[in-house]
């Protein structure tokens, strides 16, 4: 499955410091409110060390990471909504992300044009207004669209306009749509309006280069405000990794012991965005390639096969399935076929993370 993931924050707080940070594209940091247009987009690979640890066992071709889409649009001002600043004009880019990465401002500078005192609490009230201010205004035009069929009776208009209006009403009363039990069908018929306020949101403290650990008060409010709505946070450094990012693998390892730092940004953005969308990995392997798929928790092996090839799941009749600690163990498929590891596994199997799999399809 294809991933995405999208930053926001109010204007230079650091948002492009975390997306280069993250991407290695060196895409050029504002340096004034609003100087920022166009979003910076980049496609980066999904760090998995299991890739590596398979291939020193089965020779292939090429090695294909999974892929995550990562996002950095303008900041929004305080306003914006009402047309301050820039508007909102920029969250249509982010409308079909997968999940947020809110960053929130947790150092104290002079020069970024900042009136007021660093507030972490304060930015992301603002912050989070402004999308549920765009997502009102998405529901109610959605209200008005149904509204003329529902009078008609039919079931599935009138399921929608009082779906709709119960989505208004939360967003009048300040509440975020993702802080809300939905069900299925509810869901299912809310995913087209690419509401934002629904969307699972990371909070990244943009600390200061002396708190790498996010102990300081500015990122302990965000710490605070992710548990009180039950939401994951991660305090880093734009800076600083910035510059890990840009530097050759032995000057960045002596400078990230240096500092104590024991991981780059990504691999921690990323674990943790698998986590809020309940995502897991498996892998298929042969001479051709090694390849990382994205799917969902509770996925079954027929869903996995469609991954691969879409009439896969409609073709699937068993898959092979094996561990990467069952290839550290035995070296071969053949051997660990031969130690009765190799698992057959029909349609109703659950996909476990880091499965190593064969399918067989009628094709």
């Amino acid at each position: 499955m294809s991933l995405a993931c999208g930053i926001v924050g109010l204007p230079n707080i650091g948002k492009t410091s975390i997306f280069n940070a993250a991407t290695g594209s060196g895409a050029e940091r504002a340096t004034y409110a609003f100087s920022t247009v166009e979003p910076n987009l980049a496609e980066v690979d999904v760090p998995d060390e299991r890739l590596e640890v398979i291939h020193r066992f089965i020779e292939t071709d090429k090695i294909v990471p999974a892929r995550v889409q990562i996002v950095d649009i303008a900041g929004l001002a305080e306003g914006a909504s009402r047309g301050e600043g820039m508007g909102n004009k920029f969250l249509g880019h982010i409308k079909e992300t997968d999940a947020l990465m809110h960053v929130v401002q947790c150092f104290e500078r002079t020069d970024l044009g900042r009136q007021s005192a660093v507030d972490p609490a304060g930015d992301i009230e603002v912050l989070e207004l402004e999308l549920a201010m765009a997502d009102l205004e998405t529901v109610s035009r959605n209200v008005d669209r149904v509204s003329k069929k529902a009078r008609t009776g039919d079931k599935e208009a009138v399921f929608q306009k009082e779906l709709f209006e119960r989505a208004k009403a939360l967003l009048e009363d300040g509440v975020q749509l993702r802080s809300v039990e939905w069900k299925d069908e509810e869901r299912a018929a809310l995913k087209p309006l690419f509401l934002l306020t629904i969307k699972p949101t990371l909070y990244v403290a943009n600390v200061a280069d002396d708190d790498f650990e996010g102990k300081g008060e500015f990122a302990q409010a965000v710490a605070r405000h992710a548990e009180k709505v039950g939401a994951d946070w991660l305090p880093m450094c734009g800076d600083i990794e910035c510059e890990l990012a840009g530097m050759e693998s032995e000057e960045r390892a002596m400078f990230m012991e240096e500092l104590g730092i024991t991981e780059l940004a990504l691999p921690r953005l990323l674990q943790v965005t698998y986590k809020l969308l309940g995502l897991q990995t498996f892998f298929t392997a042969g001479e051709k390639e090694i390849k990382a798929w994205t799917i969902e928790a509770g996925d079954t092996a027929p869903v996995a096969a469609g991954k691969i090839h879409s009439d896969f799941e409609k073709g699937f009749i068993r898959a092979e399935v094996y561990s990467v600690d069952d290839l550290v163990e035995h070296e071969t498929e053949s051997a660990i076929k031969a130690a009765g590891k190799l698992r057959v596994e029909g349609r109703d199997y659950v996909m476990q993370e880091g499965d190593i799999c064969h399918f067989l399809v009628n094709r």
